[in-house]
């Protein structure tokens, strides 16, 4: 995995070196500003070979911003098209790739959703966001075994970035925040659904006994 100097020298475009400092100087004059902190770990993140340019790069972010957009008006196929694009001219585009895990999270393909963040962490340690949506689907899949490994990665980076030590914590403490309240309701609604079933099950079976542990069980 590439160090914050590695990717800052791979950013060789003279433009793109320029906006990169002057947003390095507005995060340390309003560290409270989150469209600054996003930019930059997106500058962060991108690996230039040779074959972007600064104003490709910031053209693919604004496509991106677009894509994300549609996405919140339920514009999904508008969103997916652009998004293809933005792949073809450059497939690491990691926020391409998270904008795919929003989509798939929103229709509550958690397991795709999950694939998606995990490449766009991949192609930029430096983005929070994608940690903590790793750890969003992860929690709704049931299953945060590996999450540990991701946010203990992220915070070699950013050692003292708020949201990932409040990560951390959940991990260790086997909760979750606020924002997946409705998911995880949703998700014992469901359950309960399907516990009831296998009771009905059971009952229509002539099982007494077992349906009366089922239900101390459910109890």
């Amino acid at each position: 995995m590439m160090s914050f100097a590695e990717y800052n020298a791979r950013l060789c475009d003279k433009d793109l070196q320029e906006y990169f400092q002057c947003l390095l100087l507005e995060r340390q004059e309003n560290p409270t500003d989150e469209t600054v902190k996003d930019t930059i770990a997106e500058l962060q993140g991108i690996v230039i070979q040779g074959h972007l340019h600064g104003k490709t790069v910031i053209d693919l972010r604004e496509q991106n911003k677009v894509a994300a957009d549609l996405v919140e008006q339920g514009k999904i196929k508008e969103s997916t098209d652009i998004i293809t694009q933005i792949l073809a001219i450059y497939p690491e585009h990691y926020s391409a790739f998270y904008t795919l895990g929003i989509i798939s999270f929103n229709q509550g393909n958690y397991a795709n959703a999950l694939d998606c963040f995990k490449q766009a962490f991949e192609y930029n340690p430096f983005f929070t966001d994608a940690v903590l949506r790793i750890f969003d689907c992860s929690v709704c899949l049931g299953n945060t075994k590996d999450v540990g490994d991701f946010v203990t990665k992220a915070l070699t980076f950013q050692p003292n970035d708020p949201e990932l030590q409040e990560t951390k914590l959940h991990l260790e403490i086997g909760t979750y925040p606020e924002r997946l309240a409705k998911y995880m309701e949703k998700e014992e609604k469901n359950n309960m659904k399907s516990e009831l079933l296998k009771l009905k099950s059971i009952l229509e079976s002539g099982n007494a006994k077992e349906a009366l542990e089922k239900i101390k069980s459910m109890v």
